[in-house]
C-alpha cells in the first residue's frame, strides 16, 4: 500500500469534516480497493483479448475476434470501445475519442465526461479540458471526497459497506475485499492512527541496541521531540545508530507508558511512541518533565494493556494478541450492523470505476 497516498486521502477526508470512525473506515477501504492500494491513479487498459471479452460483453465486445481487433489498436482503442458507444452516450462521451480521454482516474477512478464535469465544477477546476489533472494525488484526493459526499453521503449510506460499494461500483464487485479493507481501516482508526503515524497494522521491524538506519533515526527524532535525554541529560541525538543512550531513553519511555522496560522497540512500543508523538510535542518522561507518567492512553489500547498481564507490564506479543482479538470483535460487530451478505460479484476490471 502507498502509505503516502493513503495519508493524503485520509487527511483530505478529515479536513473536509468527515469525523465518524465508521464513515472514515468505509471511505478509506473503498478508495483503497478502487485505486489498487492507493497506487494506481490511472486506469490500466492493457487487456488481453480473452480478458476484454470476459469483462465487457455488455459493451459490444461479443466475439474473441472482435476483442482481438480492439486490443490490436492499443489502450486508446480499448478505452474508446468500452467507454464510448451507447455507454458513452449515457455518460457524456458523445465525441470520438471521449472514451479514452475520460477513462478512470484518481483514487475513485472517475470515469466519463459527466463525472469529470461535475467534479470540476465542485472543485472549481476545468477537468473536462484537462482530465489528466484528475490523476494528480492532491486533486485525486479532493475528487474522491467530493464524489463520496455527492453520491454516497447524500443517500445516507456512508457507513454501509455494501450500499456504498453498489453506488461506487455499479454492483458488488470486490465486496469481500472492500469489507476486509474497511475493517482494517476501522482497526487503525480505533488504535488512534492519524496521517504521518506508522501504520499499526504494517509489519514493524524490531529495533534494539546495535540496530541502525532510517527507522532508528525516526525513533530518535520522536523521542527527542518528546523531550527525552541521553545519559548526560542532553537532548537525544539523531544519529541513526541505536546506542546505549537511545536504549536508556526507550526504557524510560516504556516505563512511562506502562510497557515492559526492555529497551527493545517492537510493534507495541512503536505504536505507543507514535501515538505520544502525535498527541503532544512537549510531553516528556522522568529525565525531563514529569507529565509523561500521566499520559493518556486510547481506552481500547489501555484495556488491552491491562488485560495482557497480571503485573501491568505486558510484553509486545501479549499487547498485540489483544489488539488482534479486538480487531476480530470489530469485524464481527461491523458485519452484523451492515447486514451485508456476500452478493454474487459482477465481473469487472480490477481497476474499478466511479460512474459505471
Amino acid at each position: 500500500m502507498s502509505k503516502e497516498n493513503a495519508d493524503l486521502v485520509l487527511k483530505t477526508a478529515m479536513d473536509s469534516g468527515i469525523t465518524s470512525r465508521k464513515e472514515l473506515a468505509n471511505f478509506m477501504g473503498q478508495m483503497q480497493v478502487e485505486s489498487g492500494n492507493f497506487q494506481h491513479l490511472e486506469e490500466n487498459l492493457h487487456y488481453s483479448p480473452e480478458r476484454l471479452l470476459e469483462l465487457f460483453p455488455d459493451r459490444g465486445v461479443k466475439t474473441l475476434d472482435q476483442a482481438r481487433a480492439i486490443v490490436a489498436g492499443g489502450p486508446e482503442s480499448i478505452g474508446n470501445a468500452v467507454y464510448g458507444g451507447k455507454w458513452g452516450e449515457k455518460n457524456g462521451n458523445p465525441e470520438p475519442g471521449d472514451g479514452y480521454k475520460y477513462r478512470g482516474r484518481g483514487f475513485i477512478q472517475l470515469t466519463g465526461r459527466i463525472n469529470y464535469q461535475e467534479a470540476g465544477k465542485h472543485l472549481n477546476m476545468d477537468l473536462v479540458n484537462h482530465p489528466d489533472e484528475a490523476a494528480k494525488p492532491e486533486v485525486a484526493a479532493r475528487t474522491a471526497v467530493d464524489y463520496w459526499k455527492a453520491r454516497v453521503v447524500s443517500k445516507g449510506h456512508q457507513e454501509n459497506i455494501a450500499l456504498a460499494t453498489q453506488i461506487i461500483n455499479g454492483g458488488y464487485n470486490g465486496l469481500s475485499d472492500r469489507m476486509k479493507a474497511v475493517h482494517e481501516w476501522e482497526t487503525r482508526l480505533e488504535m488512534g492512527y492519524k496521517p504521518g503515524m506508522v501504520d499499526p497494522l504494517a509489519p514493524t521491524p524490531t529495533l534494539r541496541q546495535g540496530s541502525h538506519g532510517s527507522q532508528v533515526s525516526q525513533v530518535q527524532n520522536e523521542l527527542r521531540d518528546l523531550g527525552y535525554m541521553d545519559k548526560n541529560s542532553r537532548p537525544l541525538a539523531v544519529t541513526g545508530k541505536f546506542d546505549s543512550s537511545t536504549k536508556q531513553a526507550v526504557e524510560t519511555f516504556q516505563t512511562a507508558s506502562g510497557l515492559k522496560a526492555d529497551g527493545v522497540i517492537g510493534p507495541a512500543t512503536r505504536h505507543r511512541l507514535d501515538e505520544a508523538h502525535q498527541s503532544t510535542k512537549a510531553t516528556a518522561p522522568d529525565n525531563a518533565p514529569s507529565e509523561a507518567k500521566s499520559r493518556t492512553f486510547v481506552p481500547e489500547a489501555k484495556a488491552s494493556l491491562t488485560a495482557a498481564s497480571s503485573n501491568g507490564k505486558p510484553d509486545e506479543d501479549s499487547y498485540f494478541r489483544n489488539l488482534v482479538r479486538r480487531e476480530q470483535e470489530i469485524r464481527q460487530t461491523t458485519m452484523q450492523s451492515q447486514g451485508a451478505t456476500q452478493t454474487p460479484e459482477k465481473t469487472r476490471t480490477t481497476g474499478l470505476h466511479a460512474g459505471l
